[in-house]
């Protein structure tokens, strides 16, 4: 249990400090953070557990899919993007969930045999889910251009940062282990995010008005669930029960309060694009903004990665992992004078940097 060596400022703060100081926070803010974007993640991932279900629920027959408008035609027929859906759902789920615990102080702290196997079941389980999001990325929201570079951008982003915070840990750099993970995750939260603005989206461009988007017509004869109804509303697409045409499409008014499915799934795969790319910009700066505005927390754990390399016998004790002063043109690092010291990192004391003298001529 963390304890705050300053007195409560009110009764207030002294009531939440025996909520958030047994789960290893020793200031609010930082527990007010922890509440509102790993709390998120948490209910998005359970809310979705349901859809592990596949058959009986994410592509049922009664209405109640939670994919996309048409999207289960593809979904329901055997192959590639089946395997993909499910490899997906069926990993990327779960790793939501537990990744969750990852973000415990005390876990981290108290649990670390929890800690540690929690983590690598979460990394094989977002390796996986990942590899089944780019499976289905051709089918997904339109499958469109825009929509598969951004899933493939969002992709690079999350494995790429797990990738570079697992190098991090494994050289038991710390710090850095925690900034990667933090960038990972907040990339992976961009789903929640990217089903709001879907929302949002498609009721503004239904509200402007004017907008189409084609579909193909085996996928409106899929969501209109017959011939007649399909023709009803696309009679071009006739040539494709003919068998004239069986790749006809068919323009859709964009209108999230449509006469029919269709046009309300064309209101999400027309903005699935932009929403996206916004959804991605907001959370990399919201997880540097948070990286920035808790140097202390970073400067802790670089002394507790000084301390565990130099048990370790590594080379370059506090630097030895991905760090900006052995890779790049920062200054070198030293460690601050109760280097090892475990506390919060809002407890923790101030460190004392060896400052460089830098000279500068003129050419």
């Amino acid at each position: 249990m963390v304890t705050s060596s300053r007195p409560p400022a009110n009764a207030f703060v002294a009531s939440a400090r025996k909520v958030y100081n047994p789960i290893g926070f020793a200031k609010g803010y930082n527990f007010v953070l922890w509440f509102i974007f790993v709390g998120a993640l948490f209910g998005f991932g359970l809310s979705r557990t349901v859809y592990l279900d596949f058959w009986g629920v994410f592509c049922s027959q009664d209405g109640r899919q939670g994919a996309l408008p048409g999207e289960c035609f593809y979904y329901t027929q055997p192959g590639r993007y089946q395997i993909g859906i499910i490899l997906h759902l069926a990993t990327i789920v779960p790793g939501t969930v537990l990744a969750c615990f990852q973000f415990v102080p005390f876990i981290r702290h108290k649990a670390i045999i929890f800690h540690r196997i929690n983590g690598y079941v979460v990394i094989l389980l977002s390796f996986a889910g990942t590899a089944g999001a780019l499976m289905i990325a051709r089918r997904s929201a339109g499958g469109g251009i825009d929509v598969q570079l951004l899933v493939g951008l969002l992709a690079i982003i999350f494995v790429g940062s797990l990738v570079v915070a697992i190098i991090n840990v494994k050289r038991l750099q710390i710090e850095q282990h925690r900034a990667w993970m933090i960038r990972a995750w907040a990339s992976g939260g961009v789903i929640i995010t990217l089903r709001i603005g879907l929302i949002i989206g498609g009721l503004v461009v239904s509200a402007f008005g004017g907008y189409y988007y084609p579909q193909s017509c085996d996928k409106i004869n899929y969501a209109l669930e017959g011939q007649n109804a399909t023709l009803s509303f696309y009679p071009e697409c006739a040539s494709f029960f003919s068998g004239e045409n069986p790749d006809q499409h068919a323009i859709v008014k964009v209108n999230f309060n449509g006469d029919n499915a269709m046009e309300v799934g064309s209101a999400f795969n027309i903005v699935f694009g932009p929403v996206a790319a916004l959804a991605i910009a907001l959370h990399i700066f919201a997880a540097e903004l948070y990286l920035r505005l808790t140097p202390a927390e970073h400067e802790r754990l670089r002394n507790v990665s000084y301390q565990r390399q130099l048990e370790a016998g590594m080379k370059n004790p506090g630097r030895a992992g991905l760090t900006a002063d052995r890779l790049g043109d920062a200054a070198k690092w030293a460690p601050a004078s109760a280097a090892g010291d475990t506390t919060d990192g809002d407890e923790s004391p101030k460190p004392t940097m060896e400052l460089q003298s830098i000279t500068y001529t003129r050419s």
